[in-house]
């Protein structure tokens, strides 16, 4: 199965990027989707940071084992209703 890897864009720049170094082994893109839109969902509710005034402006950018983009998230297009 691949893994991906699901780096938050905060802000712009090398610097507005927090790196996930150890990825997620998941099946196909549909349990790709809804696990990202899990992770946006529990941040949002759960986690405060300074770097973060705003969860909804952030990007969950997600990149396969090769490095390559596979797949964007706006946090503004997560519910954050219970599923």
């Amino acid at each position: 199965m691949p893994r991906y890897f699901l780096h938050i864009r905060f802000r712009e720049g090398a610097d507005g990027l927090a790196l996930d170094h150890e990825g997620d082994v998941l099946p196909n893109e549909s349990a790709l989707r809804e696990h990202v839109e899990a992770t946006a969902r529990d941040l949002m509710r759960n986690t405060r940071l300074e770097a973060v005034p705003d969860w909804r402006s952030c990007v969950i950018e997600v990149m396969d084992d090769a490095g390559r983009l596979v797949l964007t998230v706006p946090f503004s297009q997560v519910s954050t209703e219970r599923r």
